[in-house]
Parts: structure tokens; sequence; C-alpha cells
């Protein structure tokens, strides 16, 4: 019974996870994504969703300039 909730408790964070970053990567503008175009980043993010994730994190994006 625990193995079961702790399992069903990582994979809700998993999706979590990999909904948060589709969403910021479709959110951020075009001029903030580095290094591949934006479409590229969705389908990496959908092939590999917690690598993906990750990558898209700490790599995928410019921090927002101060206004």
């Amino acid at each position: 019974m625990l193995m079961t909730t702790m399992a069903f408790g990582l994979v809700a964070l998993v999706i979590v996870l990999v909904v948060a970053a589709l969403l910021d990567c479709v959110r951020t503008p075009a001029e903030r994504v580095r290094y591949v175009p934006k479409w590229l980043w969705v389908l990496f993010l959908l092939h590999a969703p917690v690598f993906g994730a990750l990558v898209w994190n700490y790599v995928g994006k410019r921090p927002e300039s101060p206004a």
C-alpha cells in the first residue's frame, strides 16, 4: 500500500514537472529561447519528459532582463 502511494506521488510529481515545463516553454517569448527554436524545445520536452524539463529550466531560456 505504501509503495503504491509513493509511486502515485512520484508519477504525479513527474506529470506536474513536465506540464509546467511545457507551459513555460510555450509562453516564453521567442527572443528568450536559447540554442534551438521553440518548436524543437517542445518536441524535446515531449520525447524526453523529465530530462527535457530539467534541461529547459536550466539551459533553454535566458533569464528575464530587469525592467
